[in-house]
């Protein structure tokens, strides 16, 4: 059963996600670090099964592309591709809930 606190939460990263994405004084590796700390926490048991999975989907791909770096501290987001850093940043962006009823 879902969960109206997990989507109200959701619906805040995503606000949150798209600020940070917007932030124009953020350099690209600050965007792709804060962007994935926005969901920290997110109640995915909460959630529909059709949404959660879409969650997990989301930050399995963005996991595919922490795979090719060693990442040990936020100074390594550093050393990432610039196009990298945006697939992070475009996929999590992407990760929009549903309308609220």
């Amino acid at each position: 059963m879902a969960d109206e606190e997990a989507y109200r939460q959701w619906r805040e990263s995503a606000k949150a996600v798209k600020a940070i994405a917007a932030d124009d004084s953020l350099a690209l590796w600050e965007k792709a670090r804060k962007v994935n700390q926005a969901y920290a926490g997110l109640a995915l048991e909460g959630l529909q099964s059709k949404h959660r999975h879409k969650v997990l989907a989301a930050f399995g791909k963005v996991n595919s592309v922490f795979a090719k770096y060693t990442i040990n501290s936020f100074d390594d987001y550093q050393q990432m591709s610039d196009g990298d850093l945006r697939e992070i940043v475009a996929t999590v962006r992407a990760l929009v809930p549903p309308k609220a009823k």
